[in-house]
């Protein structure tokens, strides 16, 4: 019978280790266990020295927003934001999506005293903001995330791409944590697991499909 794995992505955001994953003998099941709803903001934004994006959700729902840009400079959190900001800007920082808390400190030694806004969800963890001298920073929440409930079947694997899906999995669905095998997308989702009890967690070095790939095969065969 093929493992199954579990990842917590629409299938069309990760077409290509889906299919990685079944040339591997793998049955597969994919879908967000979140959505997202923008919220309104006033297009004459703070006026600051850099914006910081943490994730693509943010970029577009700002965008979105039509906010007045005047020569502010963009920073992303990591590579896949910063290729969602360069739909309509080029990124002059781009941090490690894996180690938030490392990007959060070198982001804030490149900008010293300067100011940064900060597009966020209503419920964003905080963790880049937490560099920072509060006086620094100002939040402007651009979305809420709405948990959805879906139907999963038993996993071999899951693999969570984020806190808020982790959060919601654990929402709709009971099971018994201590058997689960995990692959997290960085120490702020792994950190979200250990929360509801897992215990068997893997980060990858990296998002790419090799390291992925490497990563689900290796919690796979445990």
């Amino acid at each position: 019978m093929k493992q199954k794995i579990f990842i917590s992505r629409h299938p069309s955001d990760c077409i290509d280790l889906i299919d990685e994953l079944i040339a591997q003998g793998f049955a597969v099941q994919a879908e967000s266990l979140i959505t997202t709803e923008a919220i309104s903001f006033d297009a004459q934004i703070p006026v600051t020295d850099w914006i910081f994006f943490s994730s693509s959700n943010a970029v577009r729902h700002f965008y979105h927003g039509n906010p007045q840009l005047q020569q502010q400079r963009m920073a992303a959190i990591g590579k896949g934001t910063a290729q969602t900001l360069a739909e309509f800007h080029q990124a002059d920082f781009i941090g490690d999506a894996m180690d938030i808390e490392d990007s959060a400190y070198r982001f804030a030694d490149t900008i010293q005293n300067q100011t940064v806004l900060f597009p966020i969800a209503s419920d964003s963890l905080r963790h880049v903001q937490a560099a920072f001298n509060p006086k620094q920073i100002i939040e402007l929440p651009v979305y809420r995330t709405i948990e959805k409930p879906f139907p999963i079947d038993y996993a071999d694997v899951y693999v969570f791409s984020s806190p808020s899906n982790v959060r919601s999995f654990f929402h709709f669905h009971s099971i018994d944590r201590q058997e689960m095998r995990c692959v997290a997308f960085g120490e702020a989702t792994a950190g979200e697991l250990q929360k509801h009890c897992v215990e068997s967690i893997e980060i990858p070095q990296a998002l790419d499909i090799a390291d992925l790939l490497h990563t689900i095969i290796r919690q796979a065969h445990g």
